[in-house]
């Protein structure tokens, strides 16, 4: 019955990894991403664009004829993919640093706190403290794992594209995007992807699937996952106690009955919106680097997509910069 489906379209059903296996029919690529950028629909818009699995450098092969794609961390994280030798292929995908750190934040608190990976923002004291202990590292990383991708990948060759998590997600450049990616999955041996007219409505499944089922503020978080708390009351009643700024009072007392009118959650109207912000220091130290990426790889005119992305980069931690030194002036 069409008019009971949801979606004008339908994602491919994936090959079974079985008759994959007996085909060894396609040679996958390899999909880059810092651990700072935990995008797992990207994995789903591989496998939704070929009928074909993607998965991870952790227990999967790159010669083994299986995956279309799988993702990597590396040189971030030093364990490489098993297989790469025949894997000559790369997908990059960059986010500003301005938002991909405090991403990695979040996943980190997650850790820490048994929660599910991308379910819960990290509170605004725990993302501060995190930030200036990390911080220095966290930027060299960035940097070090986009000029590995960049120098070991010939573009110009066809040998990777860099796309950006800004690119793919927005509804004005998503669809486009992900025609880029599609077109270079198709020029891999053996691999064959949706028509063209459909990839605006896969975009449409998988992104906005996943945005609609991504992380929510700790407070939404804390209301909304009953069977969470229950297992581990101890850990939620901690987060009220160690981020009462973020948790509003019904959520609070519904926990934990805090019937005293006294109580310090009881005059808390609202739990705070997180706002992730970084030191002048720190803003003026990611420009530079940005800069520094940006006057490269302009030089070289062989990248002018990933330049324009790192443009677009520095445009936007100007604007943070500035609005940093106005906040502090006032």
């Amino acid at each position: 019955d069409r008019a009971a489906q949801p979606w004008p379209c339908r994602v491919p059903v994936l090959y079974s990894r079985r008759s994959s296996r007996t085909r060894r029919t396609h040679r996958a690529s390899l999909f880059s991403s810092l651990p700072r950028i935990r995008l797992p629909m990207t994995h789903y818009l591989y496998e939704a664009l070929t009928g074909l699995p993607a998965s991870t450098d952790w227990g999967a092969r790159g010669d083994d004829g299986i995956y279309v794609a799988l993702k990597t961390h590396y040189p971030a994280r030093k364990h490489y993919v098993e297989g790469a030798d025949k894997m000559d292929r790369a997908i990059l995908q960059l986010r500003n640093p301005l938002h991909a750190l405090p991403s990695h934040a979040s996943f980190i608190f997650e850790m820490k706190n048994g929660i599910p990976d991308h379910t819960v923002y990290a509170p605004a004291k725990f993302w501060t403290e995190w930030r200036d202990e990390n911080f220095d590292a966290e930027m060299e990383s960035w940097v070090d794992h986009l000029e590995y991708w960049v120098e070991n990948y010939d573009g110009e060759k066809g040998e990777r594209i860099v796309i950006s998590y800004e690119d793919l997600i927005p509804k004005e450049t998503g669809p486009k995007t992900t025609a880029y990616i599609s077109h270079f999955l198709a020029q891999s041996e053996g691999v064959t992807t949706i028509f063209h007219e459909k990839i605006p409505c896969v975009w449409d499944k998988v992104v906005n699937y996943e945005k609609y089922n991504g992380r929510r503020f700790l407070n939404e978080f804390l209301d909304k996952n009953e069977e969470w708390v229950k297992r581990n009351v101890g850990k939620a009643k901690l987060m009220i106690e160690k981020y009462p700024e973020e948790i509003d009072s019904h959520v609070a007392r519904k926990l934990f009955n805090f019937d005293d009118p006294f109580h310090p959650h009881a005059s808390r109207r609202q739990g705070a919106r997180v706002e992730y912000t970084f030191t002048e220091e720190q803003l003026e130290t990611m420009l530079n680097k940005l800069i520094v990426l940006q006057d490269r790889y302009l030089s070289r005119g062989t990248e002018e997509r990933l330049e324009g992305i790192l443009s677009r980069y520095v445009a936007e931690v100007k604007e943070a910069k500035e609005e940093a030194a106005g906040s502090e002036e006032k």
